[in-house]
């Protein structure tokens, strides 16, 4: 390949790596944990397990805001091209955040409401409300964070940059689990209200901090050219490349795969071993802490590699993902609680060498000049899927208990299959170019000297 850089490419001055920038930056990840953790862990849990409600309406609530993903793209090509304020990420991802904010205080409202009646219209559509805003606010907001990320890097170090911001978010929810689990170890109503305040101050507060003086008015992102290209224009290029195809159906797959236990874990623990809220909230806190020691050491082993270099850290974090949600399904079926929280360690894990694999292949397969339509396409494939996985868990969870199944087999049976998609990920992975991809793009050449000065 060669070692020449296209400007024209990058149209963006040339930059170094800041470590000190970088870990600022990865704090907005702190306060994304505490915001997630309560729609996606703490709430499921009490209508699920505590309030005794079908696991699939409410998957199918924290699946709704991801089946809005295509305005990750929308937003990611406006922040591309339209700037607010003369700012062209901040803006965007500010508007998301304060409708995250938002929709926070809904969520003891509908845990009231469903209590005293888990039939009434009012409390279902105020749930909708809520995931709709947050959902929104998220999408809006997430892709064009990755674009600062990505524009706060020389192209050498995108793959180094995102993955150190991801350490923080992997971080973050155990943390926060803990902290969440000892706020309200059993599930009480007043308390619940006091944990929904506490996470929107942490999470406000780290998000304020981290975006504050991040983007300089007037930086440029596109050039005059690309600011003219129409969305559906833009949309249809970087479709009809076979690379993009490819790339887009194993993360939508991955996706599935990975998160169809994302709704139902929680409630696994209360089902099938009768444990309490706060234990089955430190669920968090055990495979996160498997991904915090993966992610680490794969980051400083694989730190010299460029982004495109990553497909085999990739499948080797696919393999070990899919091994021990295959052994969650037998612990499940055959009911080894001994055996709950190492397997929960191994799964967080694999899952940490898979996601500095996966964060650092996206990152080559974006083109520079349109990184915000680029990765707007990549959440759009992640965060829609990982919606319909986490609406298909609660279903399979379900369909199989209807069918006279037990709580073991139903709970089994969606690890079982979460671990046979990702074992289906790695044939998909290997007939993607991302190599190709990133010559031809030159989204991963260093112009002469810039890979000394990210050094």
């Amino acid at each position: 390949m060669s070692n020449t850089f296209n400007q024209s490419d990058n149209p963006m001055p040339a930059k170094r790596f800041s470590l000190p920038r970088t870990l600022k930056l990865g704090t907005f990840h702190i306060g994304s944990a505490f915001a997630d953790l309560l729609t996606s862990g703490v709430l499921n849990r009490i209508l699920i397990s505590d309030l005794n409600i079908a696991a699939a309406p409410v998957a199918l609530l924290s699946a709704l805001r991801y089946l809005l993903a295509p305005l990750s793209i929308w937003a990611g090509y406006r922040s591309d091209s339209r700037p607010l304020f003369g700012l062209h990420r901040t803006p965007y991802i500010w508007a998301g955040r304060l409708l995250m904010l938002l929709s926070l205080p809904l969520l003891p409202l509908i845990t009231v409401v469903l209590a005293a009646n888990p039939l009434a219209p009012g409390g279902w559509l105020l749930a909708v409300l809520a995931f709709l805003i947050y959902g929104i606010g998220t999408l809006i907001s997430g892709s064009t964070y990755l674009a600062l990320i990505r524009d706060s890097a020389p192209p050498a170090r995108h793959g180094l940059a995102l993955a150190i911001v991801q350490i923080f978010l992997v971080v973050s929810f155990p943390v926060s689990a803990v902290v969440y689990g000892r706020l309200m170890p059993i599930y009480d109503q007043a308390m619940f209200w006091q944990l929904v305040l506490f996470g929107m101050l942490m999470s406000g507060g780290f998000w304020l901090f981290s975006l504050f003086g991040e983007e300089q008015r007037g930086a440029g992102v596109q050039t005059e050219d690309d600011q003219q290209l129409p969305f559906r224009q833009l949309l249809g290029e970087m479709w009809a490349d076979r690379r993009t195809r490819a790339f887009f159906l194993f993360l939508a797959l991955g996706a599935v795969s990975a998160f169809a236990q994302d709704a139902v874990l929680e409630p696994f623990g209360g089902d099938v071993f009768g444990l309490e809220a706060g234990e089955t909230t430190r669920f968090n806190a055990y495979w996160g802490f498997g991904v915090l020691i993966s992610l680490i050491g794969t980051v400083l082993f694989t730190r010299k590699r460029h982004a495109y270099e990553q497909t085999s850290t990739t499948v080797v974090g696919l393999a070990l993902t899919a091994l021990p949600l295959a052994m969650l399904a037998v612990v499940s079926f055959m009911q080894l609680q001994a055996l709950l929280v190492p397997v929960l360690v191994l799964f967080g894990f694999g899952f940490g060498i898979y996601t500095v694999g996966a964060v650092s292949l996206l990152m080559a397969m974006t083109s520079d000049r349109r990184a915000g339509a680029y990765l707007g396409l990549w959440s759009l494939a992640q965060l829609i899927f990982r919606g319909i996985g986490i609406f298909l868990g609660g279903a399979v969870r379900d369909l199989v208990l209807a069918f006279g199944g037990s709580m073991m087999l139903a709970y089994g049976t969606v690890f079982l299959l979460e671990a046979i998609g990702l074992f289906v990920c790695i044939v998909l992975l290997l007939r993607v170019d991302v190599p190709g991809f990133a010559r031809q793009t030159r989204a991963t050449t260093p112009a002469p000297g810039l890979g000394a000065m990210a050094d």
